[in-house]
């Protein structure tokens, strides 16, 4: 009995999980691939050995940053017709400046400068809280 009890509150407790998964906006999808790859990027941008899997990770940022210009964020609904478009276009141009910040990281790497590319990833964070506080429904 407590064996059952125990099944069908683990289940519960998945099925929630589950449906809050199934909430997330494709933009949301997008920004959360990218804070994984950020997350692993910065515990080993400095290291030489990874530099490959470095670059990898960021091809990974750069196609969700160039997959999320196409999206629409979820605050656009709550923007007045009249500014949406303008709204639009800031966001489309915050998440340009962050692919550009993607690619000078990358190309720091590539040139084996990591001091270069760390303190160009520390941009990212800046980027990342300008961006949220403009676009991102509270």
């Amino acid at each position: 009995m407590k064996i059952r009890t125990l099944l069908l509150a683990c289940s519960l407790i998945l099925s929630t999980f589950s449906l809050r998964a199934d909430d997330d906006t494709p933009l949301e999808k997008q920004m959360q691939i990218m804070a994984r790859s950020m997350k692993q990027l910065s515990q080993q941008i400095t290291d030489s050995t990874k530099q490959q899997e470095s670059i990898m990770l960021l091809e990974t940022l750069k196609k969700a940053a160039s997959d999320s210009k196409g999206l629409d964020p979820r605050k656009t609904a709550s923007i007045p017709q009249a500014d949406r478009e303008k709204f639009l276009t800031a966001y489309k141009a915050q998440i340009d400046k962050l692919s550009e910040a993607f690619n000078q990281i990358e190309e720091a790497l590539k040139a084996g400068k990591y001091d270069q590319a760390k303190v160009q990833l520390a941009t990212v964070g800046s980027i990342k809280k300008e961006g949220h506080s403009k676009f991102k429904q509270d």
